[in-house]
């Protein structure tokens, strides 16, 4: 059985911004996870909810001597305080965003950095790993995203250049594969080796489904970083052409028919549309799709989204160049914002991702530096109240 690190040394700081003294600790709350070894660099990735009201959270932990990050789950109890911290030893590394969890148990992807190959590994609702199931065939994992009972990953395939699309059920069973050329040459390889090893731009690769049941990837095809449409057939659907890796689709999810809200960048710039049409069936440019441009968003921050499913609302979460994080609530009918709020005082703060709450809150995930050098895990609870309020019902 594969043995991992349990690390007891790491500490809550405690903080709640609400004047409120009757809200129970457990809606509304900051946590900051600091550890006295002050050379580990922690990256958050992704969180997701336990049926407990606690907490799962993905993270990277880095090593100067590695190429690879290593991977580090926290369990949180409902009021984010630590309840385990496990470090998976080697060769598990380079976690990726996109928790699934498929019939009571929570999965995450990963690689095996002897092989390169890739991982599913099941996690119990106490933050316990299981044994890793290699994933035939694949390598270099870049995001991952549920898909019912099954997860849909986004790989990269180095030896033949390809971007890959495949559907993967709970025993790492590959059931649809799609295969498609970035293009060749040693310059459109690099910035997903960069994004892979840290040593560059942090890339928003997605996957996913459409309401109507259309498979994308967000990722590069043909030398140009686009959303990509597929139904696993030799060549794409539809394409949404980027701006080689300096242009393209950022956050994209879902209305139907062909409607989405997106999030783009091009040269730096964050651009916000929450109601635009995306032809799957045609070649388009990301550049037609438009948006608000949003200046006080940091040049090159990542951008979410968050589908309020029972009001219709989209929520988009980023960093500002202040480094404080920030939420924007806009409507799905009519594409117009309803509030804005900033989250984060005192250190500087980017944005890792979010998740709704089982009592109608969100939970961000973030991640902060202590003394402005030191990076950790950061974590915001808030309750329905303060979401109602941002979305505007």
């Amino acid at each position: 059985m594969k043995r991992y690190t349990l690390l007891l040394l790491l500490f809550v700081y405690w903080g709640c911004d609400i004047s409120n003294n009757d809200i129970q600790p457990d809606k509304t709350f900051v946590k900051i996870y600091d550890d006295n070894r002050f050379e580990q660099e922690y990256y958050p990735i992704d969180i997701a909810q336990t049926p407990d009201n606690g907490f799962l959270i993905l993270s990277e932990l880095k090593f100067d001597q590695s190429l690879f990050t290593s991977v580090y789950i926290l369990k949180t109890d409902a009021m984010g305080n630590m309840i385990a911290a496990v470090q998976m030893d080697d060769p598990y590394v380079n976690a990726v965003a996109g928790w699934s969890e498929i019939n009571g148990t929570f999965y995450f992807i990963c690689m095996d950095a002897n092989n390169l190959s890739c991982q599913l590994v099941p996690v119990d609702d106490a933050g316990t790993p299981g044994t890793p199931v290699p994933i035939g065939g694949l390598t270099y994992p870049l995001v991952a995203r549920q898909d019912d009972n099954n997860v849909t990953l986004l790989s990269f395939d180095n030896s033949n250049s390809e971007s890959v699309i495949s559907v993967i059920s709970a025993n790492g069973q590959v059931t649809k594969q799609a295969s498609y050329s970035i293009g060749a040459g040693v310059d459109v390889e690099k910035p997903i080796i960069d994004h892979l090893t840290r040593n560059g731009a942090r890339l928003p690769f997605t996957v996913g489904k459409t309401t109507d049941g259309k498979y994308y990837f967000n990722g590069f095809y043909n030398y140009t970083f686009s959303l990509v449409f597929t139904n696993f057939s030799s060549s794409p659907t539809g394409v949404c052409q980027g701006q080689l890796s300096q242009g393209g689709i950022s956050a994209v999810a879902s209305l139907g028919n062909d409607v989405f809200g997106v999030a783009r960048f091009n040269f730096g710039a964050s651009y916000i549309n929450p109601q635009v049409g995306i032809s799957s069936t045609s070649i388009t440019s990301s550049i037609d799709l438009g948006g608000n441009t949003f200046p006080e968003l940091e040049s090159g921050s990542r951008v979410q989204m968050l589908n309020i499913t029972e009001n219709k609302k989209w929520l988009y979460g980023s960093n500002t160049q202040s480094k404080q994080l920030v939420l924007y609530g806009f409507d799905q009918e009519t594409s117009n914002i309803t509030r804005i709020s900033y989250l984060g005082n005192g250190n500087p703060y980017s944005f890792a991702s979010f998740t709704n709450t089982k009592d109608g809150g969100i939970a961000v995930l973030a991640e902060t530096a202590i003394e402005g050098r030191f990076p950790r895990i950061a974590l915001f609870k808030r309750d329905k109240e303060f979401l109602v309020n941002l979305t505007g019902n």
